[in-house]
């Protein structure tokens, strides 16, 4: 059982830290993801190989690129504690910065963001083979027309 503590240096370690040499990104996917039969996310799916991936105008299947650096400062994630947060639950709890995604152009079909990272050793980024570690469904199925953009703002991510 993971303590609070060790819940709050697992996700400094995985998503602040030097010591993990990976780029995370957002990646666009459809709703013809993997589901259970009553509509949830089967948590089998890890890949991006497993779902289909939305295209935006400016940066096709590869998502849009999460910072991080060992500076809680500019990265784009920031973790904080059950403490820190004046929660009474104990928890940590890992969200985007103030950072604000936004994916222009056309948009076809994009009901969930994933938070994903490239499976290559070399570094380069494969869209359609890279590791998906969490997922926020947008609420419906969303298109977006030329000249408009879908904004992403506010993600979290809990370990209780």
């Amino acid at each position: 059982m993971w303590t609070n503590t060790g819940k709050l240096r697992m996700f400094e370690e995985f998503f602040e830290a030097s010591s993990v040499n990976s780029e995370f990104r957002l990646q666009l996917a459809s709703a013809t993801a993997p589901l259970y039969s009553d509509g949830t996310w089967n948590p089998n799916v890890s890949s991006t190989s497993q779902v289909g991936l939305v295209s935006a105008l400016e940066v096709g299947t590869s998502g849009l690129i999460v910072p991080r650096v060992n500076d809680p400062q500019t990265s784009g994630f920031n973790v904080s504690s059950a403490v820190q947060l004046g929660a009474s639950a104990a928890r940590a709890v890992l969200e985007t910065a103030a950072d604000v995604y936004q994916y222009s152009g056309t948009i076809t079909g994009a009901r969930y963001v994933l938070l994903t990272e490239s499976k290559t050793p070399t570094g380069s980024f494969v869209a359609g083979n890279a590791d998906i570690y969490a997922w926020w469904d947008i609420g419906d199925v969303t298109n977006i027309t030329a000249g408009n953009t879908l904004t992403i703002t506010n993600l979290s991510l809990q370990a209780n």
